[in-house]
């Protein structure tokens, strides 16, 4: 099963920039090396036609950081999303969205303004669904 490593100080990053957003879905891309170490979070502007539902990352954002893996750097090791006023669980449309079985998920619950639950996802190899993943925030 996988795990991620995602320092206390980058899930505040995460947490804060999700809060910032809402009422609006906030998105980002997690930038780390190995499959679970992420080094860095790059927030990316939410192109979704209905933000406040749904989140959408910007496509040049996505091959910039691309095409800097290929000269040696980080690599993207997956996103995250908020969901104002939701749970930090996937949606059926985070189900539907979710294409490349290599990324890992990370799902914000925003209430009220508030940024509260933060968790990890992984796709289970035998059903294509994402399923929790154990989180640990120990500083990297």
């Amino acid at each position: 099963m996988k795990t991620l490593r995602l320092s206390t100080d980058l899930q505040h990053q995460i947490r804060h920039h999700c809060a910032d957003c809402y009422p609006l879905e906030a998105c980002g891309l997690l930038i780390g090396w190995g499959d679970d170490v992420v080094t860095n979070i790059v927030t990316s502007p939410n192109l979704a036609r209905h933000p406040a539902t749904g989140f959408e990352l910007d496509p040049a954002l996505i091959i910039q950081h691309q095409k800097q893996s290929r000269l040696g750097n980080d690599r993207i090791l997956g996103h995250y999303h908020s969901h104002p006023d939701g749970q930090a669980q996937p949606s059926a449309q985070d189900q539907a969205q979710n294409h490349d079985p290599e990324l890992i998920w990370v799902i914000v619950q925003v209430t009220g303004g508030i940024a509260l639950g933060l968790k990890a996802f992984a796709t289970d190899p035998e059903t294509g669904q994402l399923i929790s993943i154990p989180l640990q925030a120990e500083k990297i």
